[in-house]
């Protein structure tokens, strides 16, 4: 058996996340209880990012192989005409602890780089076309605050379209 690790996984094991409520905070905790006592039976722990596989070694963990999410978007789409500069920004939907998710995602950040600046904004939350996105976007703003191996910033270089991108602490 194999045990895959994505970005929020790893957070849990290393620290609680602030806004996470007492319920959370339990489950986490018996998370990392039946993920230490199973490791004895897994094969190998898989982890989409070398950020993600130092951390995983940084609590105790062995046998980690590198194994990026497969990227979906391979194509380069042409470029279309548009005015100004669009910046795109991604905040998955329909989480049960939103300000937990905002805070990973850097809503706070994101909203302060809108204010000082003057560009046309696309905010995606993983419902969108990206085949209809990527051709209008000009930068990538990814302002994690813990992330493994953002599959969009992959598909930007794809696309050519330039990224700021945060992986631990921003703030």
């Amino acid at each position: 058996m194999k045990l895959l690790w994505v970005g929020t996984d790893v957070l849990c094991q290393l620290r609680y996340p602030p806004y996470i409520q007492l319920r959370f905070r339990v489950k986490i905790f018996f998370e990392r209880i039946i993920a230490r006592l199973i490791q004895p039976f897994i094969e190998c722990n898989l982890a989409d990012s070398k950020n993600l596989k130092d951390e995983l070694e940084s609590v105790g963990y062995k046998n980690i192989i590198v194994q990026p999410d497969p990227v979906m978007h391979t194509e380069r789409y042409p470029v279309v005409e548009h005015e100004g500069v669009n910046v795109l920004y991604y905040i998955p939907k329909g989480k049960k602890n939103q300000k937990f998710t905002e805070w990973l995602y850097g809503w706070d950040t994101w909203m302060e780089f809108k204010q000082k600046n003057n560009y046309n904004y696309i905010e995606v939350n993983g419902d969108s076309d990206m085949s209809k996105i990527y051709p209008i976007t000009d930068l990538y703003f990814r302002p994690t605050r813990h992330d493994g191996a953002s599959r969009m910033i992959q598909e930007c270089e794809i696309q050519g379209i330039p990224t700021i991108h945060f992986f631990g602490e921003n703030k």
